[in-house]
């Protein structure tokens, strides 16, 4: 049996921590001797099915605590005194935080994956600066794992090809996702009108201004429809000064951070992703599970999901995005089309079947 542990700062929230959730989950625990662990405490008798080993570093997510975890990784200390055992691979499952961690892992024994979700020439600030400050890092790895063909790209561009670096795709319980969309709507959530939808942290990442800016024009060109936007974060009030001063409080409900996302997902209409950057897009493949139209920015990851506009409406800019969304909202035949194009593409996101070749890659790394 192979000993593997998944170091990551939380489970709570979307992206890597749901992908994570649901590759731990689906795993062949005759195979596996899973452990997740953590930064921050999680409920994780609510993320992880039974079998599988939790712990996390720290007892609260307080200030002190803060403190304590940026002390312990400078000084390389954290791993000794948090992570340590005898595991056969050792998955630092996000970049940043866990990937400096468990660069200072003592276990020799162990093949040291780091995981990369996102194209990291776009989600820092200074990427050259960042690749010199994480070499160190990423030198101490026997893999990087980039969830995307052109996240793979980017990373190896970025640090001039210096590491082995692979690709792994995401996995997704597709099954339990369209379980949870046949589920009713709250009773207090009516739909009035056509409905466009989008889903994620409110960060730069997901650039909303993008998003309400085009719902905005549409409605001035007199397209009417409604936006929701499903999540929380820091950017809210920047959001919330926009939709007031432009008069779309009746247009745009912004209800927060859903526990099941996906019946507001089953109602909508059209999908649309404004993000700046993605690696490989939950909710895009999760809204090509559910046979949604879609568009979306051209970023990391969407032609490897939707081909080249084949399976959702890929664009490249502000005006395209803008033009995307009145092509998908006044031409039903469009929808529809997109619609059963993304039934037919969701064939290939069986949550089996990925779990599989994760496994596959796991059973050949320890037998080199």
């Amino acid at each position: 049996m192979i000993k593997i542990l998944f170091f990551i700062e939380t489970l709570t929230g979307g992206g890597a921590e749901k992908v994570l959730r649901d590759l731990v989950n689906h795993m062949d625990r005759t195979k596996f001797d899973i452990t997740v662990q953590t930064v921050w405490p999680c409920d994780a008798a609510k993320y992880l099915d039974p079998g599988i080993r939790y712990k996390s570093m720290y007892t609260f997510d307080n200030k002190v605590n803060r403190l304590r975890c940026r002390i312990e990784a400078e000084s390389r200390l954290a791993y000794r005194l948090h992570i340590k055992d005898d595991y056969d691979i050792e998955c630092a499952y996000l970049e940043m935080g866990p990937t400096k961690i468990m660069a200072s892992s003592t276990n020799r024994k162990a093949k040291k994956l780091a995981w990369v979700h996102c194209d990291l020439t776009k989600a820092v600030a200074d990427p050259k600066a960042y690749a010199e400050k994480s070499a160190p890092w990423y030198e101490r790895f026997d893999r990087v794992v980039c969830v995307s063909q052109n996240v793979k790209e980017q990373f190896d561009e970025l640090f001039r090809n210096r590491y082995d670096s692979t690709v792994v795709y995401n996995v997704i319980d597709d099954d339990a996702i369209r379980d949870k969309a046949n589920r009713p709507m709250p009773e207090n959530i009516e739909k009035r009108r056509l409905t466009v939808l989008s889903l994620g942290r409110f960060t730069r990442q997901k650039n909303y201004m993008r998003l309400l800016r085009a719902h905005k024009q549409l409605l001035d060109k007199g397209i009417e429809h409604d936006l929701w936007i499903l999540g929380e974060g820091p950017e809210r009030p920047k959001l919330e000064r926009f939709i007031e001063e432009n008069g779309l409080g009746d247009s745009v409900w912004m209800p927060g951070f859903m526990e099941n996302p996906y019946p507001f997902m089953r109602e909508a209409d059209l999908l649309a992703c404004s993000s700046i950057y993605e690696g490989f897009s939950t909710f895009i493949t999760e809204g090509v599970v559910l046979g949604k139209p879609i568009v979306t920015t051209d970023v990391t990851g969407m032609r490897e999901i939707l081909g080249d506009s084949e399976y959702g409406l890929i664009v490249k800019d502000d005006e395209e995005f803008c033009k995307g969304m009145e092509r998908m909202l006044t031409d039903a035949e469009l929808r529809a089309y997109y619609s059963n194009a993304a039934s037919l593409r969701s064939r290939d996101f069986s949550a089996q079947a990925l779990t599989r070749t994760t496994e596959r890659f796991f059973e050949e790394l320890t037998c080199n």
